[in-house]
């Protein structure tokens, strides 16, 4: 699957919802706490790294933090 865009990280606008039961939730719970995430943090990479791969998600945290940084980023990395 192409990816539109190279760009980092859109709006997050679209929702994807679910029911899950009590334990599952409870699990998830903490495996996003165990890496200091919000549980929608840790679905929504889980999600984009199944989608789109690791490598794309590594660029695009990249590209947010070199932002963050002030460093200009050469789209051709």
């Amino acid at each position: 699957m192409a990816i539109k865009s190279s760009s980092a990280l859109k709006k997050l606008t679209a929702e994807i919802r679910t029911a899950v039961d009590d334990d599952t939730k409870d699990e998830v719970l903490r495996l996003a706490a165990a890496e200091g995430m919000s549980i929608s943090e840790y679905l929504r990479d889980l999600i984009m790294i199944h989608v789109h791969g690791l490598e794309r998600l590594a660029r695009l945290h990249k590209a947010r933090l070199d932002r963050m940084a002030g460093i200009e980023r050469n789209d051709s990395e």
